[in-house]
């Protein structure tokens, strides 16, 4: 019974070391209507930066935030893309 709690224990400590989904936040992109996530799963600011993973393209990019509007279902978040364009993504509600 002793090997066993052991055996349990080492695999329950390494489930710990491996490695975890990045959390991320679903929602679309106002001008393409594509998929789009934005990483961290987080409320961004004025000024953050995240990265934006689009589905359609299966692409990911660091986008400067310029503005975030919330409204009673959705957030609305103006971004900068690295070639100076911007996007309006509209995001799940929080």
């Amino acid at each position: 019974m002793r090997n066993l709690n052991l055996c349990f224990g080492i695999f329950f400590a390494g489930l710990a070391w491996l490695p975890q989904a990045t959390p991320a936040w679903d929602g679309f992109d106002a001008a393409t209507a594509g998929l789009v996530e934005i990483i961290p799963d987080s409320l961004p600011s004025r000024g953050d930066t995240v990265d934006v993973r689009n589905y359609d393209s299966d692409t990911t990019q660091t986008c400067l935030v310029e503005n975030v509007t919330q409204n009673s279902r959705t957030v609305e978040v103006l971004v900068r893309w690295p070639d100076g364009g911007t996007r309006m993504l509209i995001m799940e509600g929080r």
